[in-house]
This record gives C-alpha cells, sequence and structure tokens, in this order.
C-alpha cells in the first residue's frame, strides 16, 4: 500500500496487490463500506468484483489500483485496474474501474457527510493519479459515472440514458400495468395470453443452491444471445463466474420462461438493497411471436414488487422498449484523457486510426 497526501486535506491510499486486495482483512473493510454508503451499487460489490477479476486475470494483463480517499468520518472507495494491453493495442497501458465495459456503473463507494470532500473528489483525484502514477499509464478511461459532482474538466462527456422505473407506488404487478399507456398495457395482457395458450408456460427464479441447475441452462442464453448481438464480446467464464459468485448470496437474479418444458426465455439481473438491475435479456427466436422479450420484463417487474424492490433499473442504453415502460432516466457520465508523453500521445493515436480502419 502507498499513502500521499494532497495539501491537508484528503489521504489517499492506493492497494496495488491482488492479495491485500483479497484478504479478510480488506474484504472486511469492503463491506463496512458498502454497507454504510447510501449511494452503492451492485457493480462494485466484492463477489461481483472478484467474479470478474476472476475472469480476466488469465486473458488480460491487469493489476489494481484500488484507491481509498479519506477525510475525517468520510471514505470514498473507487476499484480501478491498470491493464497493460498487447501489441494489437499499441502496449497501450490504461487506468480503468474494475468491471470496464462489464459494469453499467462505475461510481465511487460514498461512506459520511462530508460533501465538501465529495465536490472536490474528482479534481484532486485526477491530480493524485498524474502525479502518483503519471509514469505508469498512457490512458484514463473512466465511463458509467452517474453522480452530479464530476468536477470542472473538460475531459467529461455526458454518456448514454439509464433508463429506470419507480416500483413503490405499486403493490403488483397488475397495479404497474394499470399506470402504462393503454396499448401497451392492452398488448402485454395480450402476449401474456397467448404465451399461456401456445402450452404449459412456466416462469421460475433460481434459487441460491440451484447453481448447477443455473450453469446446465446458461450455454443456451449464451447462444442466443449471440444470435441477437453477435458483436458483443463476452469473456470466456464470466457468465458461469457470475453465478457462481451471485447466485449463492442472492444478488444473482437469474430467471427463464418455459414452455411445455422447453426454456425459450432468459434474464440475468441483479438484486442488491432495493434495487433491480436489469442486465442480460434474450429468448428464443422461434418463439418471437409470443414476445417473451416483453413477458419477461413484466414477469420479473412483478417479481421485484412483491420482494419489495423500489427501483427496477434498466440500465445503460435508450432502447425504445425500455422508454415504453418509464420516462424516468438516469445520465452516466465518461472521463477520458491522454498522458501527455509523447509516447501515450503516440500510442494513442495508433489506436484511434486502428478504430478508423476497422
Amino acid at each position: 500500500m502507498k499513502n500521499t497526501k494532497i495539501g491537508e486535506k484528503m489521504k489517499f491510499e492506493w492497494i496495488t496487490d491482488w492479495d491485500v486486495v483479497w484478504s479478510d482483512d480488506f474484504v472486511e473493510k469492503w463491506y463496512v463500506w458498502m454497507q454504510a454508503s447510501e449511494n452503492a451499487h451492485v457493480f462494485f460489490h466484492p463477489s461481483m468484483v472478484k467474479a470478474w477479476v476472476d475472469t480476466y486475470m488469465p486473458i488480460r494483463n491487469i493489476s489494481p489500483l484500488f484507491c481509498v480517499v479519506t477525510r475525517d468520518d468520510t471514505t470514498i472507495f473507487l476499484p480501478l485496474v491498470l491493464w497493460k494491453k498487447n501489441w494489437k493495442n499499441a502496449f497501450e497501458r490504461a487506468i480503468v474501474p474494475v468491471g470496464y465495459s462489464d459494469f453499467d456503473y462505475h461510481d465511487p463507494i460514498v461512506t459520511g457527510g462530508d460533501e465538501v470532500l465529495w465536490e472536490n473528489f474528482w479534481d484532486d483525484f485526477f491530480k493524485e493519479v498524474k502525479h502518483r502514477w503519471g509514469t505508469s499509464f498512457d490512458t484514463i478511461d473512466t465511463d458509467g459515472i452517474r453522480t452530479k459532482s464530476i468536477g470542472d474538466s473538460s475531459n467529461w462527456k455526458e454518456g448514454e440514458a439509464c433508463p429506470y422505473i419507480e416500483l413503490t407506488p405499486f403493490s403488483s404487478g397488475e397495479e404497474f400495468l394499470k399506470s402504462l399507456k393503454k396499448n401497451l398495457r392492452q398488448d402485454t395482457r395480450r402476449r401474456v395470453r397467448r404465451m399461456e395458450e401456445s402450452g404449459e408456460s412456466k416462469f421460475e427464479v433460481f434459487k441460491p443452491n440451484e447453481v448447477e441447475a443455473a450453469l446446465q441452462t446458461l450455454p443456451k442464453l449464451l447462444e442466443h444471445h449471440v444470435l441477437r448481438w453477435p458483436n458483443a464480446y463476452k469473456a470466456p467464464g464470466f457468465h458461469e463466474n457470475l453465478i457462481k459468485e451471485l447466485l449463492p448470496t442472492g444478488l444473482l437474479h437469474f430467471s427463464r420462461i418455459s414452455i411445455d418444458g422447453k426454456t425459450i426465455s432468459w434474464r440475468i439481473g441483479f438484486m442488491f438493497r432495493s434495487t433491480y438491475y436489469s442486465y442480460m435479456p434474450t429468448f428464443d427466436d422461434e418463439y418471437k411471436k409470443c414476445s417473451p422479450g416483453k413477458v419477461h420484463l413484466f414477469y420479473c417487474i412483478d417479481d421485484a414488487i412483491k420482494r419489495g424492490i423500489k427501483i427496477y433499473d434498466q440500465l445503460r442504453g435508450a432502447e425504445l422498449y425500455k422508454n415504453e415502460w418509464t420516462k424516468t432516466k438516469d445520465t452516466v457520465w465518461i472521463y477520458k484523457q491522454t498522458n501527455a508523453k509523447s509516447i501515450s500521445m503516440l500510442k494513442n493515436n495508433l489506436n484511434k486510426l486502428k478504430h478508423v480502419v476497422k
């Protein structure tokens, strides 16, 4: 661990060893921060982070740059990694949040009530990164930040919309349906009836002790997801690790719909505190006439209400089907900056040229 102070205000601590990250002492602190934080989200939960790290350690050269900032009784925790890329990416060294493109949100975990510390965090954080790690990185690439306090830097850019549904007013899925526009409400009911008429339909959510059953159906989910989104990268073993790490803890909400015993729709989501995160839906195109995606979404909303969930978060991306169900949304912000060193600028320009050629 390395410590430094900027002025007399903040103390920065950097954890740069995986053994320290996964030590009982640090993980215990991590859980305390998650419990005490009002803004904690599922993507920086220790189990979620471990699933991602265990996936990428064998296939990427990543090392931890976990940042802990403290002052008085306030702590801000931001888990980052230094990713040393290969020759295909000009050996670029990038500082990115844990989870990178696989996680929708990367907001730091904040505990305590020091608003001044939080307001100054991003500006001082990037100064600290350049001061401490200026010789170690070529680019900083931070996205998925929803917090309003993003600092003054012009390197911040507005990113994707994140639609979400407020479930607090509703006591049942049927009551929620009544709040929707007439066309969507009627179409959803019609699709549910059509599915029920197609055979014996069943909606089920895998229980914490059903890891093996969940793993058995996962290959079909991935197969149909590739057919629908052929260019979406899936790191080998990532979704298996999510099931193994998160299902036993209750964080993973993995559901499926079957007709006459054949699974036709899958949805991977997460539940943390009072929020459901809708992460990965897909269905069998053979049953497209039943609109299994729409029916499955409604079933999950109904299930979330029954579990006392307050927010159904549809995560990043303003797809049309999401906007049908809600007009409420957050926005994420992106921070990208290249190190001013000549070699870093060269690597960055080579990578830009590669993407333009593609």
